[in-house]
């Protein structure tokens, strides 16, 4: 395993020069029997679209056994992603008729907004985004249609459930692909990361797609929500980095003062849209444009995640975002004292739930306590969290006195 990983960290450097579209420069080994490696990294990274039509257009040829392997995943992968934009205009157009407003999001949209084309943005499933209230109905209209809730997933006919979630996943009729419907763009926790979703309802926009038109956030809204998104994930597959790279290269400028005032609204949205931009424009030499305002300017707190992620991907080929969600989010501008304020002030009941009412083994291990003085373990517990995130707390205090 270790020596698989090592084969493909030394592809990393290959790779990033093609997303940059740099592939004319590139040198090819002769031997055409160690090009699977690289193969396998961009199916982890869900890049092989791009990369093909990168390379079969490049004044290097690359190995005539890697170009035909791309090729063949070039048209497989097309023609799935067809089929699904197929399905999404189909299941806007069914829940439309019944009232319900769904929203495009990621998927087929964000292919035609980074890349103008269906074919060239790898995707797995639909995403759609619904009002909180439309929710149930929304799933109990699906299940009529033969959809499957997924093993696992949230239950849309448990409150509980509902509050701390923001997706319901449900498996196709045949079971060849999954459906992930929205009410917000991430859990409770980490909602103060990312845009308001009622806000973005605002600015909707329609987009045409071969199979008919579905509505979706506006230009803007989009890539706030897919950097907001990339962040979460700490950025675990170059995929959705590339989205943000080829915006920013695209003809169709982006309207940086809504950007502005769209994650003024949100001020952590702001911190990981900065680092969105700035990764792209560090790994994939993406434009850093003069109309960029101030405030999403990198910061050194920024610039230090950014690096971190950086070495990971030289590293490991990879980060570990898509096994660990969220554990960026904190370590951005602000984060852990802001996140902290915004849980108490607008999820009071959730705050004091989780922080003092709960009690788990974790609590109990601290310190033994006999059960007529069980009560103290609400005391124990918050002042456990409080140790518990001092030294992450003190890391971002020491990184704002020195920028």
């Amino acid at each position: 395993m270790r020596a698989q990983a090592k084969q493909l960290c030394r592809q990393v450097p290959t790779l990033l020069r093609i997303l940059r579209r740099e592939s004319d420069h590139l040198d090819w080994a002769p031997s055409e029997t160690k090009w699977q490696p690289f193969a396998r990294l961009c199916e982890y990274h869900q890049v092989t679209p791009f990369v093909f039509c990168q390379l079969k257009t490049s004044e290097k040829s690359p190995p005539a056994g890697l170009l035909e392997h791309l090729r063949r995943r070039f048209f497989e992968i097309s023609a799935r992603n067809y089929r699904l934009a197929q399905e999404a205009v189909d299941l806007a157009s069914f829940l439309q008729q019944r009232g319900i407003v769904a929203l495009a999001f990621k998927g087929p949209v964000a292919a035609l907004a980074a890349y103008g084309d269906l074919a060239l943005r790898q995707y797995q499933d639909i995403d759609l985004v619904v009002r909180d209230q439309d929710l149930l109905k929304t799933v109990n209209l699906l299940l009529l249609r033969g959809f499957k809730i997924a093993t696992g997933s949230c239950r849309p006919d448990n409150g509980k459930d509902v509050s701390r979630n923001h997706e319901v996943t449900l498996a196709a009729p045949d079971k060849s692909y999954f459906i992930d419907i929205h009410w917000r763009l991430a859990s409770e926790r980490a909602g103060v990361f990312v845009p308001d979703v009622e806000r973005m309802r605002d600015r909707v926009e329609t987009v045409q797609l071969p199979a008919g038109s579905v509505s979706t956030f506006c230009r803007e809204d989009l890539f706030v929500a897919l950097c907001c998104h990339g962040a979460k994930h700490r950025w675990g597959r170059l995929k959705w980095l590339l989205d943000i790279a080829e915006i920013l290269r695209s003809p169709v400028d982006l309207n940086w003062n809504r950007i502005e005032t769209i994650t003024s609204e949100r001020p952590l949205a702001r911190a990981s849209t900065s680092l969105a931009i700035f990764l792209a424009h560090d790994l994939l030499n993406a434009p850093m444009l003069a109309a960029l305002p101030n405030a999403l300017e990198a910061t050194a707190r920024t610039r230090s995640v950014a690096e971190g992620i950086r070495a990971e991907i030289f590293t490991h080929g990879r980060t570990p975002g898509i096994d660990h969600n969220h554990t960026t989010l904190p370590e951005l501008e602000g984060s852990i004292p802001a996140w902290i304020q915004y849980l108490w002030a607008r999820y009071p009941r959730w705050f004091f739930e989780h922080a003092i009412l709960r009690i788990d083994a974790k609590d109990r291990a601290l310190i033994s306590l006999p059960q007529q003085l069980d009560f103290l373990y609400h005391i124990v517990r918050p002042i456990r969290l409080v140790g518990k995130h001092s030294m992450r707390v003190a890391r971002l205090a020491e990184l704002s006195i020195r920028r």
